[in-house]
Protein backbone atom coordinates (compact mmCIF):
# COMPACT_ATOMS: atom_id res chain seq x y z
CA UNK A 1 0.00 0.00 0.00
CA UNK A 2 1.28 3.54 -0.65
CA UNK A 3 2.61 5.47 1.63
CA UNK A 4 0.06 8.53 1.21
CA UNK A 5 -2.71 5.89 0.90
CA UNK A 6 -1.75 5.05 5.03
CA UNK A 7 -1.34 8.58 5.70
CA UNK A 8 -4.66 9.33 4.46
CA UNK A 9 -6.53 6.80 5.89
CA UNK A 10 -5.09 7.21 9.24
CA UNK A 11 -6.08 10.83 9.09
CA UNK A 12 -9.78 9.98 8.15
CA UNK A 13 -9.55 7.05 11.15
CA UNK A 14 -8.47 10.04 13.31
CA UNK A 15 -11.35 12.02 12.02
CA UNK A 16 -13.46 9.51 12.57
CA UNK A 17 -12.62 8.57 16.14
CA UNK A 18 -13.20 12.39 17.16
CA UNK A 19 -16.55 12.15 15.46
CA UNK A 20 -17.34 9.24 17.39
CA UNK A 21 -16.41 11.03 20.58
CA UNK A 22 -18.28 14.20 19.97
CA UNK A 23 -21.65 11.71 18.84
CA UNK A 24 -21.07 10.14 22.36
CA UNK A 25 -20.76 13.42 24.40
CA UNK A 26 -23.52 15.34 22.78
CA UNK A 27 -25.60 11.29 23.49
CA UNK A 28 -24.74 11.76 27.08
CA UNK A 29 -25.85 15.53 26.77
CA UNK A 30 -29.32 14.52 25.74
CA UNK A 31 -30.01 11.76 27.99
CA UNK A 32 -28.76 14.27 30.86
CA UNK A 33 -31.05 16.83 29.65
CA UNK A 34 -34.25 14.65 29.08
CA UNK A 35 -33.97 13.21 32.47
CA UNK A 36 -34.26 16.98 33.56
CA UNK A 37 -37.29 17.37 31.92
CA UNK A 38 -38.84 14.25 33.21
CA UNK A 39 -37.96 15.83 36.94
CA UNK A 40 -39.49 18.80 35.81
CA UNK A 41 -42.74 17.50 34.47
CA UNK A 42 -42.95 15.31 37.78
CA UNK A 43 -42.34 18.52 39.80
CA UNK A 44 -45.38 20.05 37.37
CA UNK A 45 -47.44 17.81 38.53
CA UNK A 46 -46.40 17.66 42.48
CA UNK A 47 -47.31 21.50 42.35
CA UNK A 48 -50.57 20.87 40.54
CA UNK A 49 -51.17 18.42 43.70
CA UNK A 50 -51.05 21.29 46.34
CA UNK A 51 -54.23 22.33 45.41
CA UNK A 52 -56.09 18.99 46.67
CA UNK A 53 -54.04 19.40 49.99
CA UNK A 54 -56.05 21.31 52.90
CA UNK A 55 -54.84 23.73 55.32
CA UNK A 56 -53.03 21.69 58.50
CA UNK A 57 -52.90 18.63 56.96
CA UNK A 58 -49.69 16.73 58.05
CA UNK A 59 -47.14 15.78 55.46
CA UNK A 60 -43.53 14.79 55.62
CA UNK A 61 -41.24 17.31 54.02
CA UNK A 62 -37.44 17.05 53.43
CA UNK A 63 -34.71 18.23 55.83
CA UNK A 64 -32.00 17.22 53.46
CA UNK A 65 -31.34 14.29 51.63
CA UNK A 66 -33.49 11.21 52.23
CA UNK A 67 -34.19 12.89 55.46
CA UNK A 68 -38.03 13.98 56.18
CA UNK A 69 -40.00 15.43 58.94
CA UNK A 70 -43.38 15.73 59.73
CA UNK A 71 -45.30 19.20 59.58
CA UNK A 72 -48.30 20.45 59.21
CA UNK A 73 -48.96 22.48 55.66
CA UNK A 74 -50.45 25.90 55.84
CA UNK A 75 -51.11 28.57 52.55
CA UNK A 76 -50.58 25.80 50.34
CA UNK A 77 -51.21 28.10 47.28
CA UNK A 78 -47.93 29.66 48.59
CA UNK A 79 -44.87 28.78 47.10
CA UNK A 80 -40.85 30.21 48.02
CA UNK A 81 -39.67 29.74 44.62
CA UNK A 82 -35.53 29.73 43.64
CA UNK A 83 -35.67 32.29 40.88
CA UNK A 84 -32.00 32.16 39.88
CA UNK A 85 -28.83 33.29 41.61
CA UNK A 86 -30.29 32.14 45.45
CA UNK A 87 -33.29 35.01 45.16
CA UNK A 88 -36.73 33.25 46.45
CA UNK A 89 -39.89 35.20 45.80
CA UNK A 90 -43.53 33.45 46.97
CA UNK A 91 -45.42 32.53 44.21
CA UNK A 92 -49.03 30.96 43.25
CA UNK A 93 -49.09 27.57 42.01
CA UNK A 94 -50.66 28.60 38.87
CA UNK A 95 -47.54 30.91 38.45
CA UNK A 96 -44.89 28.33 39.53
CA UNK A 97 -46.15 26.06 37.00
CA UNK A 98 -46.18 28.57 34.38
CA UNK A 99 -42.37 29.08 35.47
CA UNK A 100 -41.98 25.20 35.03
CA UNK A 101 -43.43 25.16 31.92
CA UNK A 102 -41.10 28.23 30.53
CA UNK A 103 -38.45 25.95 31.67
CA UNK A 104 -39.79 22.69 29.93
CA UNK A 105 -40.30 24.63 26.75
CA UNK A 106 -36.30 26.20 27.14
CA UNK A 107 -34.82 22.66 27.79
CA UNK A 108 -36.82 21.32 24.63
CA UNK A 109 -35.22 23.73 22.48
CA UNK A 110 -32.30 22.97 23.66
CA UNK A 111 -32.84 18.77 23.09
CA UNK A 112 -33.96 19.91 19.33
CA UNK A 113 -30.92 22.20 18.74
CA UNK A 114 -29.14 18.91 20.31
CA UNK A 115 -30.66 16.69 18.21
CA UNK A 116 -29.78 18.49 15.08
CA UNK A 117 -26.00 18.47 16.22
CA UNK A 118 -26.23 14.91 16.63
CA UNK A 119 -28.07 14.37 13.02
CA UNK A 120 -24.97 17.00 11.99
CA UNK A 121 -22.59 14.62 13.15
CA UNK A 122 -23.90 11.57 12.26
CA UNK A 123 -23.81 12.49 9.05
CA UNK A 124 -20.07 14.09 8.99
CA UNK A 125 -19.06 10.56 10.11
CA UNK A 126 -21.01 8.27 7.34
CA UNK A 127 -18.95 10.86 4.74
CA UNK A 128 -15.87 9.87 6.61
CA UNK A 129 -16.75 6.15 6.48
CA UNK A 130 -17.34 6.35 3.02
CA UNK A 131 -13.86 8.15 2.60
CA UNK A 132 -12.32 5.62 4.14
CA UNK A 133 -13.83 2.88 2.05
CA UNK A 134 -12.81 4.96 -1.00
CA UNK A 135 -9.07 5.22 0.00
CA UNK A 136 -9.31 1.43 0.70
CA UNK A 137 -10.43 0.50 -2.60
CA UNK A 138 -7.97 3.04 -4.41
Amino acid sequence: MPKQKNKDLEQKYLELQVIIQQINQVQQQLSNIQDHVLELNNLKDSVSSLTEIKDNNESFVPVGFNIFTKAKLQNVDELLVNVGSNVFVIKSIDETNSLVNSQISQIELIIRELGDKLHELEQTGELIQNQIIEISNK
